[in-house]
């Protein structure tokens, strides 16, 4: 009996499935703390080279340019873990809550 009982009361409550992609897409409920693309603040950014020493993937290279060391990720090596938010001493490397990372080439896939 009590396996009937069970069943009615799931029937009663609402729908917890999106219809995403093709009806809700803004509607889309993200949890605290999701790690999503990876964003830099390149004004705060030292160069300092923890993040690459500390991502167990190999996903963040460091380049040199005109205004210094920065690190360059890449996203289809990531495995979204956040030791390199962790790491770093400025906090200049956040997640966003953008998920959707597919792409064709894999040049599109770099965060500069």
């Amino acid at each position: 009996m009590s396996i009937i009982w069970e069943a009615y009361k799931q029937l009663l409550r609402p729908k917890s499935t999106q219809k995403y992609p093709f009806e809700d897409r803004d509607k889309v409920s993200l949890p605290d703390g999701f790690r999503g693309k990876v964003a830099l603040n390149r004004d705060t950014c030292i160069g300092c080279t923890l993040c690459e020493k500390d991502c167990p993937c190999g996903a963040i290279v460091i380049i040199v340019d005109e205004k210094g060391k920065r690190p360059t990720f890449f996203l289809d090596r990531c495995m979204f873990c956040g030791q390199c938010q962790e790491s770093c001493p400025k906090k200049c490397i956040s997640f966003t809550k953008e998920f959707e990372n597919a792409a064709y080439d894999r040049k599109s896939m770099e965060v500069r």
